[in-house]
């Protein structure tokens, strides 16, 4: 019997043992993870990407019908205003202006005889030697032959314009970008005139259309700077700035979007029409602010299994009517006080993917709870934790 108390007494004494040693070797002890309130820079961007295009491309076709005798220049050709850069053949056109030249002349002999005409008759007229009616019928004569002489003029006047309209110039000064005929190609223009060439009037100065999306775009302020690259170049990152915003919306996969304008130099032609740009905005930038890492306003305390008692419940009871009365640029964030996560409320400010800016409510150097590394409640299937 003494024997069996001893061995109880022995047993006590280590239980005991294993409880204190578990009890102040920390095992109860919560271990959070820290974010540090640092100084430093926030900049706020909106990533975009578009198409590197010509600021003014012009197209250019032809109002006659007829074939292409002559091309004067190729794909990347330089052109000035006025340069002749084709010509159709013109033995139709020519043909059709002399017979409206051959018209004028018949139709001025006509008017001339006419009036002839209409003065003899006014003559007779008044010396009784024919009625008032033929003299009348005389002056329709002349109005009649003034007319189909106007008409004829006028069909001379096109004619001479069509001739003219052989010689294809280019409007502007730029470079010939596509080029969609060849000599000996029959052109017709009925309905719309057909496009012979495009021309870009300077590639030095280009533009990208950019697509932002509904939520970013009222970030977006005309003269924003602006950072893109290229494949082409993907070491190089080349300046630019908005120039436009544009109102009307386009609907991408249900995402209502708006087209930004950029403008970009290109004196060294490095980059062409129809390149991918990938478009970084900067919408605002802060240097020497206090920031935290976005995941500490993640963090909300837990209590774990089934030590929630009542007095828990209170406390999340409190913490959710103190969060009603949160503004939109305000947060709670947690401190540790006595290894228990305490909350602090704070002032938010401009805000990035990684971090946010903090107004007020901390100083540099305060540390706030991250993440619990030890709450982990695992749950078993089909049963309490």
């Amino acid at each position: 019997m003494k024997k069996f108390v001893l061995i109880l007494a022995a047993i006590a004494v280590v239980a005991g043992g294993l409880l204190l040693h578990r009890r102040f070797s920390g095992k109860d002890k919560i271990v959070y993870d820290y974010a540090t309130v640092s100084r430093g820079k926030i900049d706020v961007e909106v990533s975009a990407s578009g198409t590197i295009q010509p600021v003014n491309v012009v197209s250019v076709g032809t109002q006659v019908s007829g074939v292409i005798e002559k091309v004067y220049v190729d794909y990347n050709s330089r052109v000035a205003k006025g340069e002749l850069i084709a010509k159709l053949e013109t033995d139709t056109l020519q043909e059709t202006l002399n017979s409206a030249q051959a018209a004028v002349t018949d139709t001025k002999a006509k008017l001339d005889h006419a009036k002839l005409t209409a003065k003899r008759n006014k003559d007779l007229f008044r010396q009784n030697f024919i009625s008032r009616s033929e003299w009348e019928q005389s002056d329709l004569d002349v109005v009649t032959a003034k007319s189909n002489y106007d008409r004829a003029l006028a069909e001379m006047k096109k004619a001479q314009k069509n001739l003219g309209y052989a010689d294809i110039v280019s409007p502007v000064d730029g470079t010939i970008i596509t080029k969609k005929v060849e000599e000996g190609q029959t052109v017709a223009s009925s309905f719309q005139t057909p496009e012979l060439f495009t021309i870009a009037e300077d590639l030095t100065k280009m533009q990208i259309e950019a697509k932002i999306s509904e939520a970013d775009i009222g970030q977006i302020k005309q003269d924003l700077p602006v950072s893109f690259t290229v494949d082409t170049f993907p070491n190089d990152t080349f300046k630019g700035y908005v120039s436009q915003i544009r109102l009307q919306p386009s609907e991408d996969s249900n995402v209502v979007m708006y087209t930004v304008v950029i403008s970009i130099s290109n004196d060294d032609l490095k980059l062409l029409p129809g390149m991918t740009a990938y478009v970084t905005i900067k919408v605002q930038e802060k240097d020497d602010i206090l920031r935290l890492p976005n995941m500490a306003f993640q963090y909300r305390p837990v209590v774990a299994g089934r030590q929630a008692g009542k007095k828990s419940n209170v406390e999340r009871a409190k913490i959710k009517m103190e969060r009603q009365d949160l503004k939109p640029n305000e947060a709670f964030l947690y401190r540790e006080v006595d290894n228990k996560p305490v909350a602090v409320k704070v002032t938010k400010g401009i805000s990035n993917l990684l971090m946010t800016e903090i107004v007020s409510g901390l100083a540099e150097g305060d540390k706030v709870i991250m993440e619990d590394l030890t709450t982990k409640v695992s749950v078993k299937r089909g049963g309490p934790p």
